[in-house]
């Protein structure tokens, strides 16, 4: 505030005009900023109510103002962005002055509210305020009270022009302002067009009948206004009735909308909130699978030089084995004794590649069939989404159990995760035994496994082969997936449209509807009103329901995602298993036999997680017969309500034809007594008869 004070000085001595003395006044103690000149500055204004109360608000109220101060006041506040309140009440700044002091608030974008009462505004200003709330789009409350911007119409209908451009005021007052029924004819025009006012009041004016019709008609068109106040405006009790309907059906509409902006702030907080936690989780599994990739190249590093090592010390030992020429028969009795042996071992271990083989086919059937049943399940949700236009009112259930069973779906995670780090374990314990009986059998049958290790590296190329050709298929199925999926939200998209331009079509033929009643009679019309305004609650609730379950269905397609990354999961562990493999099927046969059993446990393992993902596609399909019990029971709720306005349009008809015939009874009647009448009147007159004598 120093710095507004030392600007409005410089404008003073740029324009050659001395500074107003009581200005200054009230500028001194935001510069002295002790307590004792605060209190000063209050008593050097005559109701006390002057100064600046806060940083942030500048108040002159009571302080005549000349045209030459305004002038520099609208320049100084152009460019000030401190002040968040202007509060210039009873200055009697005049039309002169109030034009310089609006000019400048144009360009000022930190004042909020802005109070201009009692300053004798007359219809000059009523374009300078137009200007301002075509210009300025930061004011929220203006306070126009106690002047005379109505007296031309023809001036108001330019303010009037200002507030339907304006997209921020939210508070009107127009008290005491001589606004005639032109004036109001301008500014329902006005209310019909802005939609951010919320509250205008309009007491002590000159509306009459004719502009409270108009405001009416505008209010009609107007979703914004919470509150309009009509006092002293010689307006007829029944329009004052229908523009308070009007008022509470704003409230209610702006109530539903903040409840319904609360929620989907809430879901949107939830689904941020259980994003970032998925992401989390997959970094942490990707730094795992790193680290654990790291370690078994290590431990295959350490095991090459172990292996060299060995080989050397047999090199060595190649002398010595020269010596033991006597026990050479015995040696060669125990060669045959161990190639029968490592025959029949080739025999179980091709067995068990069969057997092998054989699952990993049954396996890949299993899940194109998990997959065909899960795009069958995700078309028929869709068929169902586009059939489904309204729904019921219980979605808050149906979200506790969703989230019951994400909570019940991330255990199942946790659970896989710490199973995975056990068969790890396994796996480093058993690559430990093989790696000590490796040493054992490696100073015996070395020369003799040179076959068997080729015949093995040539089987296990072509296993490699068969699983790249596999992994190269599921990675094409997932492309085909991802299309899909796309597919399926862009169809989402045009269905969400679609129900938007339906809820405008029946949002205008209900207000159509309320019109015609209210026109033909107004004892029936709050009836009627209210009857309608409860179908209105019903369709916004039913279309709730609908985005509920639209998002009800981008979650199904999250968790189909979060399948395909565990499929995606599965596969890097089968590539594991395969490197495994391949280290085991170079070492001795009782270490293949031993990496087989192992492998033949991960298998049983994969075979029930695939049954958890069985009961993870019984549990789709229930969620589709309980998606279609909510689709049935919607559809009896809609033609249930649809027999009620029905049956009230009926009775409505009734009633009008129990009116025409009671007016038509009427009519005879009316036209029988004055026939009566008029043969009574046009009949001759008789004499009066004397009595005879």
């Amino acid at each position: 505030m120093e710095a507004f004070k030392v600007v409005y000085l410089q404008i003073c001595r740029e324009h050659g005009i001395s500074p107003q003395q009581s200005v200054l006044a009230q500028l001194a103690p935001t510069l002295r900023g002790g307590p004792g000149s605060s209190k000063r500055g209050s008593q050097s204004t005559p109701s006390g109510k002057a100064g600046i109360s806060s940083p942030s608000t500048l108040d002159l109220s009571t302080i005549s103002l000349t045209a030459q101060t305004c002038s520099v006041l609208g320049s100084a506040l152009a460019t000030n962005h401190s002040f968040q309140e202007v509060r210039l009440a009873d200055c009697l700044i005049g039309d002169e002055g109030a034009k310089p002091l609006l000019h400048g608030l144009c360009s000022n974008a930190s004042v909020r509210a802005l109070d201009l009462k009692g300053n004798n505004l007359r219809s000059g200003s009523a374009d300078s305020v137009g200007k301002l709330l075509r210009q300025n789009h930061t004011i929220r409350r203006l306070c126009l009270e106690w002047n005379s911007l109505g007296l031309d119409g023809a001036r108001f209908g330019v303010l009037a022009e200002g507030l339907s451009a304006n997209n921020s005021l939210e508070v009107l007052d127009l008290r005491n302002n001589q606004v005639s029924h032109d004036g109001a004819d301008h500014l329902a025009t006005a209310i019909s067009r802005n939609s951010s006012i919320k509250t205008i009041d309009l007491r002590w004016n000159n509306v009459g009948i004719v502009g409270g019709r108009a405001l009416l008609a505008g209010l009609k068109h107007n979703h914004s206004i919470t509150a309009i106040e009509l006092a002293g405006n010689n307006i007829p009790q029944d329009i004052i009735k229908a523009i308070g309907l009007l008022e509470e059906r704003n409230k209610e509409r702006a109530s539903l909308a903040a409840s319904h902006q609360t929620r989907q702030d809430i879901l949107s907080r939830e689904i941020r909130q259980l994003k970032n936690e998925k992401t989390q989780q997959a970094r942490d599994l990707l730094q795992r699978i790193d680290q654990q990739t790291d370690q078994m190249g290590r431990t295959k590093r350490d095991s090459s030089k172990k292996l060299r090592m060995l080989e050397e010390a047999l090199a060595e030992r190649k002398s010595a084995f020269n010596a033991m020429a006597a026990k050479l028969s015995k040696t060669e009795a125990e060669l045959s004794l161990a190639e029968r042996k490592s025959h029949d071992l080739s025999t179980v271990l091709e067995d068990t590649r069969q057997e092998m083989s054989t699952m990993m086919t049954s396996q890949q059937r299993e899940m194109q069939a998990a997959r065909e049943e899960r795009v069958a399940a995700e078309t028929k949700l869709m068929t169902e989404l586009s059939s489904a236009k309204e729904r019921g009112r219980e979605q808050e259930s149906k979200m506790d159990e969703m989230e019951r069973r994400v909570q019940q779906q991330q255990d199942q995670i946790y659970e896989l995760k710490e199973e995975l780090m056990t068969s790890q374990a396994e796996v480093k314990m058993q690559g430990t035994r093989t790696e000590e009986l490796l040493q054992v059998e490696r100073i015996k049958h070395r020369d003799e496994m040179g076959d068997i290790d080729r015949r093995h590296r040539s089987e296990l190329q072509h296993l490699r082969q068969g699983y790249e050709e596999s992994e190269r298929a599921y990675r094409d199925r997932i492309e085909r997936l991802e299309d899909h999926r796309r597919g399926i939200e862009e169809e989402l998209s045009r269905l969400k449209a679609q129900q938007l331009t339906e809820r405008l079509g029946l949002e205008e033929q209900i207000l159509a509807t309320k019109k015609q009643v209210k026109e033909e009679e107004q004892q029936r019309s709050k009836f009627l009103e209210d009857k309608l305004r409860v179908l209105q609650n019903a369709k916004d609730d039913v279309q709730q329901h609908a985005n509920n379950q639209s998002q009800l269905v981008g979650e199904l397609q999250a968790r189909n995602n979060n399948l395909n990354l565990e499929v995606e999961s599965l596969k890097r562990r089968m590539q594991e298993l395969t490197q495994e493999l391949a280290g085991k099927n170079n070492e001795k046969l009782s270490a293949v036999h031993q990496a087989e059993l192992l492998h033949q446990k991960e298998l049983q393992r994969m075979e029930t997680k695939l049954a958890g993902f069985q009961e993870l596609r019984e549990h789709c399909e229930e969620l589709d017969t309980k998606l279609a019990d909510v689709t049935r029971r919607s559809k009896m709720e809609l033609s249930s309500k649809q027999g009620e306005l029905d049956a009230v349009q009926e009775q409505l008809r009734s009633r009008e034809l129990d009116m025409a015939r009671l007016q038509e009874e009427e009519t005879q009647r009316a036209s029988a007594l004055q026939s009566a009448i008029s043969s009574y009147l046009h009949a001759p007159r008789t004499p009066p008869i004397t009595p005879r004598r």
